[in-house]
Parts: structure tokens; sequence; C-alpha cells
């Protein structure tokens, strides 16, 4: 009869497993996880120099255990491009050009909406293409979406004519 000692016994009563490679599957999700989607909507899509548009946007918090539906606090940030000026929005402020616009406490399942207001520069040059991105934070979820683009056109020539 053969004696085994040492690493060899050790590896000889321990039955040898093979891996075979299979298809990933991902994790479900958690039950109960908070998310936020972000929907984003902009002005025409031809627009002129020196005139002011509205940028449209709406947060849509979701998930959340059906017993603890807490509210958390909704903010939307953006950072505006060089062609663009803020002017205003409801809950909106800015500095520089970075813009950020409060929505209050929010439940899941809730909607809030909100829109800021910009002028285009009136050096804003005929055929550039202007893309804004949003953020939106709900608690610690967060969502990021571009506005839809905008062409700048040039602006329409006014001439009178004699009679």
């Amino acid at each position: 009869m053969l004696k085994v000692r040492g690493p060899a016994a050790v590896l000889a009563a321990v039955p040898l497993v093979a891996a075979v490679p299979g298809q990933a599957q991902a994790a479900p999700k958690p039950p109960g996880k908070r998310s936020v989607a972000l929907r984003t909507d902009a002005p025409e899509l031809a627009i002129v120099p020196g005139v002011t548009r509205t940028w449209a946007f709406t947060a849509a918090p979701k998930g959340g255990k059906k017993g603890e539906r807490a509210a958390y606090r909704a903010t939307f940030r953006a950072t505006l491009p060089a062609s663009l000026e803020f002017v205003s929005g409801k809950g909106c402020e800015a500095e520089g050009r970075k813009v950020v616009c409060d929505l209050g406490k929010v439940k899941a399942g809730k909607k809030v909406k909100g829109s800021f207001r910009a002028k285009i520069s009136t050096r804003a040059e005929p055929g550039r293409e202007i893309v804004v991105r949003g953020v939106v934070t709900w608690g610690k979820a967060r969502a990021a979406r571009d506005f839809p683009a905008v062409r700048v056109v040039e602006a329409p020539r006014l001439e009178t004519a004699t009679l």
C-alpha cells in the first residue's frame, strides 16, 4: 500500500472542481432601491441670437419600500455653455454659468416639473449647436441627461421697402 504524505496528500483528498465559463448574469436589483429619472425638453430646434428661450425638465423619483416612502430633497443642476446666459427660473439661482434649481421635497412616484429661461448670446455664431446637460439628484439617487440640441440660425433681415 502506498502512503502519501505532505502537500500531495492534501491535494489528493480534496476533489477538484472544474469551472466552466458561462454567461454572466447581472444580479437583480434589490427591492426598495431608490432612483430618479430626468426628462428634458428644449425650445424649438432653430434659435436666433438675442432672444430668450425656456428649457424645461421633469424629475421623476422612483422606488423605496411601500411602507417608507419618505420625501427627499430634489435638486436640478446645469452648466450653461458660453453662448447662453441665465435669465430666470422658479426656485433657480445662477452663479456664473452654473444653474441650481431647488425642486423641494418630493416623494417617490411624484413628478416635479421645472424650467429655466436663458438668453442666447448675440455673439452666438449661426450654425453652432448648443447642448445643455442637466443633472437631477433626489436623496442619494442621481440622473443626468442632455437637453435636445438646438442650432443657432441667422436672424432674419428686415428691409424696409420704399414705395
